[in-house]
């Protein structure tokens, strides 16, 4: 509980590791949108912007003051020590952690798990977990990168990221950071995640996502 009072707690980042814990386009993805469009609000702003960090590096797991993982729903117990060994090289307990987790079309459950593990896995350590987005696509959402952000096929993505993106800004959990920003926070859940669906049909969702891949958009 300690823990996560503290990720309550708003706190400039100024080195943030971005790990993608699979060698996934998708999760690389996730990443990707997450920093750009940190990116595009620090510009907007005028504020610094967070330096992105290498935690393979000697020193860069004592600088690191925010970390961001992006896993599957299936995080087996060979990805999950990889989790927990870089959780380990952290360099102390302001620290905060955040997620974003690639689901299968319309089902949760899973991920729910998983970030269940991931939470306790923090707060064992005494780490400020600060939860994050779980994105309802199955396979393929990489397939989007060229797409309108705030297009239809990448709207409900666009939006709950921009959720993520104001907790990792303001250094606090996704539900502290809706507060503050007077969003919707009982749109997060009790373990601080925000989750989104496509707008489309799965049939319809699966053609389109296939037919963007076989266009060459990842």
């Amino acid at each position: 509980m300690e823990a996560t009072a503290r990720g309550n707690e708003p706190k400039t980042l100024q080195n943030i590791a971005y790990i993608s814990i699979l060698d996934s386009a998708d999760l690389e993805f996730l990443l990707w949108d997450l920093q750009d469009a940190i990116a595009a609000y620090a510009r907007l702003s005028g504020t610094a912007l967070p330096r992105p960090v290498d935690l393979g590096t000697d020193d860069a797991s004592s600088v690191a003051d925010g970390i961001v993982f992006a896993v599957e729903d299936a995080l087996d117990g060979e990805a999950m020590t990889v989790v927990e060994q870089t959780l380990d090289c952290l360099g102390g307990a302001e620290t905060r952690v955040y997620v974003a987790v690639q689901a299968a079309y319309g089902s949760a459950e899973k991920a729910h798990v998983v970030v269940g593990r991931l939470r306790e896995a923090c707060e064992h350590r005494g780490l400020s977990w600060c939860g994050g987005i779980t994105v309802c696509t199955g396979a393929g959402i990489a397939a989007l990168r060229r797409s309108p952000r705030m297009g239809l096929l990448r709207r409900p993505f666009s939006e709950a990221m921009d959720k993520l993106v104001g907790a990792v800004r303001m250094g606090c959990s996704v539900k502290h950071a809706q507060r503050l920003g007077d969003g919707n926070a009982e749109d997060v859940d009790t373990d601080g995640m925000v989750y989104a669906e496509p707008a489309l049909p799965a049939p319809i969702w699966r053609v389109a996502m296939k037919y963007l891949s076989s266009r060459s958009y990842i």
